[in-house]
């Protein structure tokens, strides 16, 4: 299985800075409801686009704060990362969401955007709800902590994320990546 885990990947002041712009932001017209959960609508906004051109052929501008190209510019670099293609519905290569209680995320498995590839997802929490929100691929828990990355092969694997419980929002923020075989094999 495509899954890997990097123990604190993101510097504390990154956590902070990265939390702050979502709630201060995800009110905004660029974020929408993520339509994963049927019977919970309204409870899990995000940045990703229909695609690419949607977002750069209106009026649509996502000033992300220069912490998350931070974040992405590790990722590429601590991955080797630099030549591959972002999913074309990430704006810059990044998708920010907040989940609020009760919702969840239903199972699923993401499309392959660029033929002969596969949809990598580089994802961070940047904060946990206060229970619940556990990402399961393939059936099996991955609990993280809030700055660790998870890594996985989103086209290949179904996954989803468990009901958010409490009032405290679950933040995520996701690097996308769109990967030959080869790099998955050097990756995992």
């Amino acid at each position: 299985m495509y899954v890997k885990i990097v123990k604190n990947f993101l510097f504390d002041d990154e956590i902070i800075k990265l939390n702050q712009w979502t709630l201060n932001n995800w009110k905004n017209s660029y974020f929408k409801d993520a339509h994963m959960d049927a019977l919970h609508p309204g409870t899990r906004f995000t940045t990703r686009m229909k695609n690419e051109l949607v977002a750069k052929n209106t009026d649509i501008v996502i000033k992300y704060p220069k912490e998350c190209y931070n974040v992405q510019n590790r990722i590429k670099n601590f991955f080797n990362l630099h030549t591959y293609e972002h999913p074309p519905s990430f704006y810059d290569g990044i998708v920010n969401g907040i989940g609020f209680s009760p919702g969840l995320i239903e199972d699923h498995i993401d499309p392959v955007y660029i033929q002969g590839t596969n949809t990598l997802h580089c994802n961070v929490i940047t904060q946990n709800s206060k229970s619940g929100g556990i990402t399961i691929i393939e059936g099996i828990e991955y609990p993280v902590s809030e700055g660790d990355l998870l890594m996985y092969v989103v086209s290949k694997h179904n996954h989803r994320v468990t009901e958010i419980e409490g009032d405290r929002e679950r933040i995520l923020w996701v690097f996308g990546f769109c990967v030959d075989d080869c790099k998955l094999e050097e990756i995992f």
